[in-house]
């Protein structure tokens, strides 16, 4: 009999069966139920940060700012900031589950988090302890329908990999091959830690319950649709949950790459795998992020990274179909030598060829294709430099407030462009301070009231991008994402003609149609003109009329302050003479005032 790695099968067997007491007849059974005290008591714990974690934010941003002035509460809002992300950290560490991955998902967004606050939240990248093999080999077992050695010929009981969901861990499959004899092929077991559908249905209660309490300020509500923000997050999060369609969506991915030689799909074992577990041959190639073995091995760098984003390109603007989760353990680097490349018809370039490899396909995004067509219109925009046809992509997609100013939001990312078309991810990333001052001087008005907000469907496809980001920027400091998106972005025009031809068509028929119009228009206008009825309509811009609004809003703070000071002066007057009833009424009257002055 075969040994297991590192111990024995027996000695393996024996270590199970002493820290679970039943461990043995709990094979091929039902999973036990989970503990309801245990679920109520994490809900019970996320819900509190969430309340004192509002709270705090009531009383800072909205009480104490209008007594002591927002300069005031502004000078301590990173180190509170910072306690948070710290408290909230813990608290992941400490529950695991969906915290964990919402810390995850938080600290890859640095485009909407500050650095002091991605610093404090990335220690959660690898912070999940692994669970003892006591509590994994038997949901192995359960899910397998039978012993562990029945399947494979050597397992390593102790993890390579610990998540947030599951477990991975490294085995040799015996498998029959065509001439009868046994093959031994090296995979990865994929596991669910167990009751995590419970422990994820509890956690996303609680957190739709937090983003309840957070929709209450309006400027959160006004910018961001939190109950949709909070159903996507679930969906992709439940798709985690589910094994057997991890299993589909490496197939589909792999359909969808089968043209592409240069990109590799690990074989997924699906007679072995179900809801919770999954089994997929072992890759054994270099890691993205592993330059001394790249140089080793001679792959070039800059190649590897125009690889990554031409395949993320495709993903979503062709097949609508992404890897939403593409951080440095996702993505490995197989050499090739030049024999093997040309025979399987993978492309070489100046190093030695490679084919890029994806593993994990639990979080996926999918774009729906009316979405799809409108990011299309936006990475023909960027190519072009067209910052009209960007905003009203961006607006169709639904980047902008209904009140924003797309003139002035145009007029910003022509300056952008100006700027930065052609600049490398490094150049971008490390602008002068001076440089980024003068460009809020000349926009404070668009900085200042920020029409932006959270589309749905952008979620998952941002922190990929995000992520995407830092990786090309590690791969080649010098990488020029410009001259990749021209080249994908004019195939992408070739096919749009037609649509384009349409624009054109419908474009010529209206400005005929107003020059038939326009002699008619215009003797209307002369007449009107002369006979001293024309009228003059005027906008009051953005800026007016948010100027107008603070003036209207001070004013009602003002009648407000004077109606509380008046009926608590004789509420306190009329308590004194005696007369406590209509003194009761007064001072109830002054408290409801004192409320709606704190509400304006």
């Amino acid at each position: 009999m075969s040994l297991l790695t590192d111990i024995g099968l027996e000695q393996l067997r024996t270590l199970v069966e002493r820290q679970a007491d039943s461990a043995a007849p709990a094979r091929r059974a039902d999973e036990p139920p989970p503990d309801r005290r245990a679920l109520r008591a994490r809900a019970v714990k996320a819900l509190w940060f969430g309340a004192t974690m509002v709270a705090g934010f009531v009383w800072w941003e909205l009480i104490l700012a209008r007594i002591v002035g927002q300069a005031r509460v502004a000078q301590g809002r990173m180190d509170r900031l910072i306690k948070l992300a710290g408290d909230f950290r813990n608290l992941a560490i400490e529950l695991g589950g969906v915290w964990i991955k919402l810390g995850q998902f938080l600290s890859s967004r640095v485009d909407l988090l500050p650095p002091q606050i991605i610093a404090e939240l990335s220690g959660l990248q690898d912070a999940v302890p692994p669970a003892p093999a006591s509590v994994m080999l038997p949901v192995i077992e359960r899910e397998l329908g039978q012993p562990i050695e029945a399947v494979f010929e050597e397992f390593d009981p102790q993890p390579v990999a610990a998540a947030s969901f599951g477990q991975a861990y490294l085995a040799t499959l015996r498998t029959p091959s065509p001439n009868g004899k046994a093959t031994a092929q090296r995979v990865v077991v994929k596991v669910q830690r167990p009751h995590m559908q419970a422990i994820v249905d509890t956690d996303l209660r609680s957190l739709k319950t937090i983003a309840g309490w957070l929709k209450l300020y309006k400027p959160i509500r006004r910018r961001a649709n939190l109950d949709a923000l909070v159903r996507e997050f679930s969906e992709v999060v439940l798709q985690e949950l589910d094994y057997a369609q991890e299993a589909q969506h490496a197939q589909e991915f792999d359909r969808n790459f089968a043209q592409d030689t240069g990109v590799r799909v690990p074989k997924v074992y699906t007679d072995l795998t179900t809801r919770r577990l999954i089994v997929m041959k072992n890759v054994e190639d270099i890691k993205i992020l592993d330059f001394e073995g790249l140089e080793s091995a001679g792959v070039s760098r800059r190649e590897v990274a125009n690889k990554l984003f031409d395949t993320y390109l495709r993903q979503v603007f062709e097949h609508g179909f992404f890897h939403a989760d593409p951080h440095p353990g996702n993505l490995f680097v197989q050499p090739l030598d030049r024999a093997t490349a040309r025979a399987w018809k993978v492309p070489i370039g100046q190093g030695t060829p490679f084919r890029l490899t994806y593993v994990d396909f639990g979080m996926m995004g999918r774009i729906p294709p009316a979405f799809m067509r409108e990011l299309r219109e936006f990475i023909i925009a960027v190519s072009l430099k067209d910052a009209r046809r960007w905003t009203a992509a961006a607006q169709r997609m639904g980047f902008f407030l209904p009140e924003a100013d797309l003139d002035r939001v145009e007029q910003a990312v022509g300056a952008l462009f100006d700027r930065f078309w052609g600049a490398a991810v490094n150049d971008i990333s490390n602008v002068e301070f001076g440089e980024m001052y003068a460009f809020a001087t000349e926009f404070r008005d668009l900085l200042s009231s920020l029409p932006f907000q959270i589309p749905q469907n952008v979620l998952y496809l941002g922190r990929a991008a995000n992520i995407l980001a830092g990786m090309l920027t590690a791969l080649d400091p010098a990488f020029n994402p410009w001259r990749a998106i021209q080249a994908f972005a004019s195939g992408l025009a070739g096919s749009t003609t037609a649509r384009t031809v349409q624009d054109v068509l419908n474009e010529g028929a209206r400005l005929i149609r107003q020059t038939i119009q326009l002699p008619n228009q215009s003797d209307a206008f002369f007449s009107h003109a002369l006979n001293g009825q024309l009228e003059v309509r005027a906008q009051l811009s953005p800026k007016s009329t948010e100027d107008l609004r603070r003036i209207e809003a001070g004013v009602s703070r003002l009648t407000w302050a004077v109606a509380f000071a008046a009926l608590l002066v004789c509420g306190t007057l009329l308590t004194i003479n005696a007369l406590s009833a209509l003194g009761a009424v007064c001072l109830a009257l002054a408290a409801i005032a004192f409320f709606r002055l704190w509400l304006s």
